[in-house]
């Protein structure tokens, strides 16, 4: 980039970005809050799809993952980066969340980060400490925190079952430092105790298919599931094109890549069935597990995978 001096800097460049989805209140909400829910984004068709994956196909069972909180008890999670050519990588490009997510974040061009489906089975004392996920995607190389997570309900979320809890306006704190905290990584206790005294605690109790938007540096977290029920939820995480880590920098799977938007009917007129692309999903984990082995362990969580035996 050049240089200038101050005097050359106008005080508006540019017209501000043009609007597709949201408005004005709803991103000066967002800008106040640091999340933004959007009730029945997708409908009960739409987020059937996703319940049927989570409950048929045998291979997101034998695929996840176990991040390990603060006491070591065991998150279950199925992540990946990249867009497989299966109904998450339709979910991922379908128009209405991309486009949302875009104007949220100033109408930039953004792109795929990382998406995963967690879980919490009944009576999972699994909890994931407060943090920022621009804690562990700066780490990664990302320049800017122009990033959000859409957090999409798969089945009914609420307290008991350990919905996750944001701290409202805590984005505008800034990047925390994230430390060790017990077999985990988390933003600063000494920091979050004080955040805590100022900023309220909010609880994502939601209905399957309601989406909550919230940005990168909003501190979030979640309990064990106290529930007798299973707590499913779908995590898409997108990064703005002028905040993709430099080449070569951090993870390949988060380096830019063109996102190719689908239309918004296309989780109704796709032919999805309940599965996942076994050979996609097996060509991203082994590659991202290729990277990690050279790289060490760059976001600071202690990961093993469910059932270590599986091919998948």
């Amino acid at each position: 980039m050049g240089t200038v001096t101050v005097k050359d800097i106008p005080i508006s460049t540019t017209e501000a970005p043009p609007r597709r989805r949201l408005g004005e209140a709803e991103l000066r909400a967002f800008q106040r809050d640091g999340f933004l829910l959007k009730p029945a984004l997708f409908d009960s068709t739409e987020i059937g799809l996703l319940q049927r994956l989570t409950q048929e196909d045998a291979a997101v069972e034998r695929a996840m993952g176990c991040v390990a909180d603060s006491r070591g008890n065991a998150n279950e999670i199925f992540g990946f980066a990249g867009t497989p050519p299966d109904v998450l990588g339709a979910f991922i490009r379908v128009a209405r969340l991309v486009e949302m997510a875009s104007d949220l974040l100033d109408g930039q061009t953004l792109y795929h980060w990382h998406s995963k489906l967690t879980f919490k089975p009944p009576g999972s004392q699994g909890r994931w400490d407060w943090h920022q996920d621009y804690g562990s995607w700066y780490k990664d190389g990302a320049i800017f925190p122009d990033s959000l997570t859409a957090m999409i309900a798969v089945t009914p979320i609420d307290r008991e079952n350990g919905c996750v809890e944001l701290l409202r306006g805590s984005h505008l704190c800034g990047r925390l430092d994230h430390v060790t905290i017990g077999e985990a990584n988390g933003a600063d206790p000494e920091r979050v105790a004080r955040i805590l005294e100022r900023c309220d605690r909010v609880l994502c109790e939601l209905d399957p298919g309601d989406c909550v938007f919230f940005h990168s540096n909003t501190l979030h977290a979640s309990g064990p599931n106290d529930s007798t029920r299973l707590r499913t939820i779908f995590h898409v995480s997108y990064n703005a094109k002028a905040s993709a880590p430099p080449q070569g920098h951090g993870l390949a799977g988060h380096q830019y890549a063109p996102l190719a938007i689908l239309p918004d009917d296309i989780l109704k007129t796709g032919d999805w069935s309940a599965r996942i692309d076994l050979e996609a999903h097996r060509a991203m984990r082994l590659a991202r597990e290729e990277e990690r082995t050279k790289l060490g362990d760059l976001y600071g969580y202690t990961v093993t995978r469910k059932h270590p035996e599986e091919a998948i």
